[in-house]
């Protein structure tokens, strides 16, 4: 069965396209999740750890993504490591996942253009939404505009990943018009097929 890649913009509405789709269907596999769950992997931590001072894994879940993305996001030679570390390991995984699952597959995977992941895909979907809304939108995890910028200063920029996407969907109304997109968008995709 057909597997979408979905990524896009921090913060533009992925996790609720998702919902939708899976209401609609669709068996989600999402990249955080599977890369948050690798760092409980106890060779990861080691070699983290080599890296970053032993006990630095000593921290419940919450704060521990908190400590990780505070050393990533700040240092560029971090991030490399990090990537390094997680990122071919995270694709095997969700590679796995997907050959493994039943009906449409939605692969959400926020660094899919920067680590080169989309050649396994069927179509690629960007969600997009403009700053301001996606700072709004980001406060509930208190992010602010600095923080998002921060963590975009990583990616590749949107015009981009957008001209390389088969389908772009942009959130700048409201959250039923976001909804509604990604309904319609999904009877497309299953009623029209992947082209």
């Amino acid at each position: 069965m057909p597997t979408v890649g979905l990524t896009g913009d921090v913060g533009a509405g992925k996790s609720t396209l998702c919902k939708e789709w899976a209401a609609m269907g669709a068996h989600i596999i999402d990249a955080d999740s599977v890369a948050r769950a690798l760092w409980d992997d106890p060779g990861i931590r080691r070699e983290a750890e080599k890296r970053w001072g032993a006990g630095f894994f000593d921290a419940p879940h919450k704060e521990l993504w908190a400590k990780i993305a505070a050393k990533i996001f700040a240092d560029e030679e971090e991030y490399r490591f990090a990537s390094r570390l997680i990122h071919k390991k995270t694709m095997e995984t969700i590679k796995k996942m997907a050959a493994g699952a039943d009906g449409w597959i939605v692969a959400e995977i926020p660094l899919l253009y920067e680590g080169g992941h989309e050649g396994w895909l069927d179509c690629v979907v960007y969600a997009a939404a403009p700053f301001e809304k996606r700072v709004e939108r980001n406060a509930k995890r208190r992010w602010n505009a600095e923080e998002v910028s921060r963590r975009e200063n990583r990616l590749l920029p949107s015009g981009e990943k957008m001209a390389r996407a088969d389908f772009v969907l942009v959130n700048d109304g409201t959250e039923e018009e976001w909804r509604q997109k990604a309904r319609g968008l999904w009877l497309k995709l299953v009623e029209g097929g992947v082209k």
